[in-house]
């Protein structure tokens, strides 16, 4: 029975129900004086308290997704993690390689009726990559629009956005599960609202447990290479896609918009534009980034946008800030961005007046941010 699945929710209000149950009819019976009786009526409320707890705690981790799994749940309290190799896995001046393992998903496509048909539906593949500079394994669900199947699009390279969730996305699914992206960008099209884009869905996550920020961490996974170079090139040698800068885009919500900025403004070479909803500008440590910057203030300094807007040239991007005035952690941080960015650096805003840090809030971005990135990208 999975962490997140309704069946477990609905086994603990079960328990929770029968529990308050018994102890309504267990009450009378414990009113007596005397040690025992007393010890009784505190077992009796403590045994209330902890079912009604565990299951608002179930779930509200089920609504917001902190873990997907009982694996994830084990690593978090300190189990075992996947380990991975952070050493490259080949020179630096070696031609990028990276392995790729292809599988449709047909029942992730957004089917309008009946089978689904690539050329009316578009496709959802399943990606492992292994990157070749960094040795990172992540996996990766790619929609591919309609009209990558379509005749007259055979010798079309589409555009591609990154997207990035965040932290810890214990859902693997959740561009597709809480984010409904394919099923937004088939309306869109339909609508003539987006040009036909590869869309990219990936997690922040390559080890449980730990909150990397998608940065190089000094001794530890290189993040930031990995969804900078690795990521793009597995893309690349797989799909038709646009050969420069122009074609490709970076999306995220909360830590994922901070790293969808972060890549953009370090990777310019490589990225046009990118999308911060509800993300954070700013370097940030706790416990679950570790020592993210080796006890070293200028890699931090150097992960805070908006002191790199204040300190450095400014960088050849588009950015969209997707957030919201009143409820929103983050903003004050957004803001603070937006008020230092200069040409050639632009940015746009897309602010509600309330929504919280949560994914009923950041489902509402995720049209207007796909139509941006439509404008603001060019295939070949």
């Amino acid at each position: 029975m999975g962490l997140t699945s309704w069946g477990l929710l609905g086994l603990l209000t079960s328990i929770t129900l029968g529990f308050l149950a018994a102890t309504v009819w267990a009450w009378p019976r414990a009113a007596s004086t005397g040690l025992r009786a007393a010890g009784a009526r505190v077992l009796l409320l403590l045994g209330c308290q902890l079912v009604v707890l565990v299951t608002l705690v179930t779930a509200l981790n089920a609504y917001y997704l902190f873990y997907g799994s009982w694996t994830d749940l084990a690593g978090a309290a300190g189990g075992r993690a996947q380990i991975t190799r952070h050493g490259p896995v080949a020179g630096p001046n070696a031609k990028a390689a990276s392995q790729v393992v292809r599988k449709v998903r047909e029942s992730l496509a957004p089917v309008r009726a009946g089978r689904a048909v690539p050329e009316r539906d578009g496709q959802v593949e399943h990606l492992d990559i292994r990157g070749i500079r960094t040795g990172i394994a992540s996996e990766a669900y790619v929609y591919l629009p309609p009209q990558y199947f379509q005749r007259p699009f055979a010798d079309r390279r589409l555009p591609v956005v990154i997207f990035i969730a965040g932290y810890p996305a214990a859902d693997r699914l959740v561009w597709i599960s809480k984010g409904h992206v394919p099923d937004t960008v088939a309306r869109a099209q339909r609508a003539g609202e987006v040009q036909p884009m590869i869309y990219v869905l990936m997690r922040p996550t390559v080890e449980d447990g730990w909150d990397t920020e998608c940065a190089d961490v000094p001794g530890g996974p290189k993040v930031e290479t990995f969804f900078a170079q690795d990521v793009p090139e597995a893309i690349s040698d797989t799909y038709r896609t646009a050969r420069d800068r122009a074609g490709w885009g970076l999306a995220g919500y909360s830590t994922g918009g901070y790293c969808a900025t972060k890549l953009a403004m370090l990777h310019s070479d490589r990225f046009s534009a990118a999308v911060s909803m509800a993300g954070h500008f700013h370097a940030l440590l706790d416990t679950t980034t570790r020592d993210l910057y080796g006890g070293s203030a200028r890699l931090r300094r150097a992960c805070d946008l908006v002191w790199r807007l204040e300190n450095l040239p400014q960088p050849p991007v588009s950015v969209l800030v997707a957030s919201a005035d009143v409820g929103e952690k983050t903003f004050p941080s957004a803001r603070r961005f937006m008020a230092a960015a200069r040409p050639p650096l632009v940015v746009d805003k897309v602010l509600l007046p309330t929504g919280g840090h949560n994914f009923k809030t950041f489902r509402k971005y995720i049209p207007p941010s796909i139509q941006w990135l439509s404008a603001h990208l060019r295939g070949e």
